[in-house]
């Protein structure tokens, strides 16, 4: 058999390690109900080109002037959104809710413990043991990016007695949103289906872009945020947010630690054995302040 390679550990050189680290507004975790995340909010930063043309398929056809397309949005589309975005309002149909949160956390090579948010209240002489530890892969070429690089090194933590700040979201639109949606698919409404179904899974993203939104502006980062949707779906803000099984952090399993960590059963959000979560419109994150953060691949 071949002798394992050895791990590359060596922080990434294109990481600043000595930028100023935020301070949160709170260690810990608070929960946001239904009354807390407005409508109108949740609706601006939703993702129209993945709903309009991504969910409900209506794509421009290559033969078809952008004029035409914009004309055709403006006549059928739009009305359509507006109608269901009333509709969703009035009638509840929706349910958003969040848990976020910030965690004391320092990295050593490519992990990155997390402890227990009391601990960053008065941090004493011995550090304590993480409750946990996230490893992430480190990219094998380019800037050799892990996300460890971006938090504070444990050795720097011990001499300064400070840690440093992970945040972490999950997000959910409810369990009335599969309900009712398969209530329309269940009376042979497919078209409505189809508009509901893909306008409640955007509106999933559109908390967790919310969500995120708050804690940079929590974390001091309030005035470089973008006024308008397309620049914050483009990143053109202060670090990035990664969720588990995608390439920067592959690794599912840790998700189930990050539920168990925010307590989402808090809100009945949960992931089953074969890794699913619910309800099925729902979305985890972890935060990144870092400004070098953006998405990579490893």
């Amino acid at each position: 058999a071949t002798a394992a390679m050895p791990v590359d550990t060596r922080r990434s050189e294109a990481v600043d390690i000595d930028i100023e680290r935020p301070t949160p507004p709170f260690w810990g975790t608070t929960i946001l109900q239904p009354e807390d995340l407005p409508f109108d909010e949740l609706f601006w930063h939703l993702d129209l080109q993945a709903l309009i043309a991504g969910q409900w398929q209506f794509r421009k056809p290559k033969d078809q002037s952008r004029e035409d397309y914009d004309a055709f949005l403006d006549q059928k589309v739009y009305p359509i959104l507006k109608q269901w975005k009333q509709r969703i309002v009035a009638e509840k149909l929706l349910h958003p809710q969040a848990i976020y949160g910030y965690f004391p956390c320092l990295a050593e090579e490519n992990s990155l413990h997390i402890y227990d948010p009391k601990v960053a209240e008065n941090p004493g002489d011995t550090l304590p043991e993480p409750v946990t530890t996230f490893t992430f892969p480190r990219q094998k070429s380019m800037r050799r990016l892990c996300i460890a690089d971006f938090f504070v090194p444990k050795e720097q933590g011990i001499d300064q007695k400070r840690f440093d700040v992970f945040p972490m979201q999950a997000v959910t639109v409810g369990d009335i949103a599969t309900e009712f949606a398969q209530k329309l698919f269940a009376g042979d409404e497919y078209t409505e289906y189809l508009y509901f179904h893909g306008l409640a899974v955007q509106t999933a993203e559109a908390v967790a872009e919310w969500t995120h939104a708050r804690i940079r502006r929590e974390l001091g980062y309030g005035e470089s945020e973008p006024d308008n949707i397309r620049d914050m779906l483009a990143q053109r803000y202060q670090g990035s947010r990664y969720s588990f099984g995608y390439p920067a952090c592959p690794n599912m399993q840790d998700q189930y630690k990050q539920l168990d960590l925010l307590q989402t059963d808090r809100i009945k959000l949960h992931m089953d054995e074969s890794e699913q979560l619910y309800p099925e419109q729902s979305t985890t994150a972890i935060m990144v302040y870092h400004p070098v953060a953006k998405y990579f691949s490893a």
